[in-house]
């Protein structure tokens, strides 16, 4: 049984879905779990269709707990597990209600099992949803096509994705935005209402209502272009996995057990700087001068970042610690000197590093 990260698309369907959506992708039931203690697992099955539930789903579906539980290299055998091996596939990950979120699928010939697990939360923090394969994977494809909004003479006026929102103005001017979700080519969710294109469409010219697709939020606005000039010096943007552009600064130290490089990364919230993330991760392992293993686990963003800055070039080396593999990077000793002057004299005077060297070490 392969188990592999949800697609976009599928991420919306390792949530409770409606009882139209619950019917189109004939949903099994949820399987709700988490852990009592760091070694104990629980979970409970909730019923949504009996007549699905089989003898060869159940056994479908405890055959995917004991793979992810198993305690050989079940990565969801503990708490710590689960955590970790999250941790080291970003791939799995997307925004959520409540933080960052993992999703897997894995499939029989007739079944379909989607998983979400936020390794954040004590308890609670698995859910698995299940679903006939065929119904489920035939609803995706069909809601490819996104909605449609007519008026009520069926001119089309805009479609929007599965799951994208709508703005409704009344005729007071007041504006309210609802969620959308396809229940097939004529038929649409809007907020918690079924509604006929058509029906809907009627119903919002007989109350003086006007509706638009709502316009994601630009990841960077005018104000914001504006002020850029005023940037202090030093600071860069990161363009981060979910879309949203970070101004941050680079931090300069050395590991305590070897003194090696570290690399950190702070930004500044609400006027404050305060720390981001860990570029760097120390494994304990004799590293060149200048060069450091990158946390591409947590932030894949980092090497993208790194390169296009002009501040580390790959080495073209890896090392693997725990489900983790770690690129090492070459730092530019001069880049590096111009945007931590003080973390970067610390960091030289330390290993006797000449601080007037300005070409590259070269790692051997």
């Amino acid at each position: 049984m392969e188990i592999r990260p949800l697609t976009q698309a599928e991420q919306k369907y390792a949530y409770e879905q409606s009882m139209q959506i619950r019917g189109q992708t004939g949903s099994i039931g949820v399987m709700h779990g988490g852990y009592k203690s760091d070694r104990e697992f629980y979970s409970r099955f909730y019923d949504l269709n009996e007549r699905w539930k089989t003898g060869e789903f159940e056994e479908g579906l405890q055959n995917f707990l004991n793979i992810v539980s198993s305690d050989k290299d079940g990565f969801m055998r503990n708490l710590d597990t689960m955590r970790e091996y999250t941790s080291c596939h970003p791939q799995n990950a997307f925004p959520a209600k409540e933080g960052t979120e993992y999703g897997f699928r894995a499939d029989t010939e007739k079944y379909a099992y989607v998983m979400r697990c936020n390794p954040v939360k004590e308890n609670d923090n698995v859910e698995i949803h299940c679903y006939v394969k065929e119904w489920l994977d035939k609803h995706i494809s069909n809601a490819e096509k996104g909605i449609r909004f007519i008026n009520s003479r069926y001119d089309e006026l805009f479609r929007i994705e599965d799951g994208e929102k709508i703005v409704i103005t009344d005729i007071g001017g007041e504006k309210s935005e609802y969620v959308c979700r396809y229940i097939d080519e004529y038929h649409t969710e809007v907020g918690n209402h079924l509604y006929h294109i058509c029906q809907f469409a009627e119903i919002m010219e007989r109350n003086g209502s006007e509706y638009a697709p709502v316009e994601p939020e630009p990841v960077q606005t005018e104000e914001k272009e504006q002020g850029q000039e005023e940037k202090t010096e030093g600071t860069l943007e990161l363009k981060t996995q979910f879309g949203t552009t970070e101004n941050v600064t680079l931090t300069v130290n050395t590991y305590v057990d070897n003194n090696s490089l570290y690399v950190g990364m702070t930004t500044a919230g609400d006027g404050f700087p305060e720390p981001y993330c860990d570029i760097t991760v120390n494994l304990l392992t004799s590293v060149p001068p200048y060069c450091a293993f990158v946390d591409t686990n947590n932030m894949p963003e980092l090497e993208d970042f790194l390169v296009k800055n002009g501040i580390a070039e790959f080495t073209g080396l890896m090392q693997q610690s725990g489900y983790c593999i770690y690129p090492l990077y070459l730092f530019d000793a001069e880049k590096m000197r111009g945007l931590c002057p003080d973390g970067m004299a610390a960091y030289e005077q330390e290993n006797g590093l000449d601080k007037k060297q300005g070409k590259k070490e070269k790692s051997r």
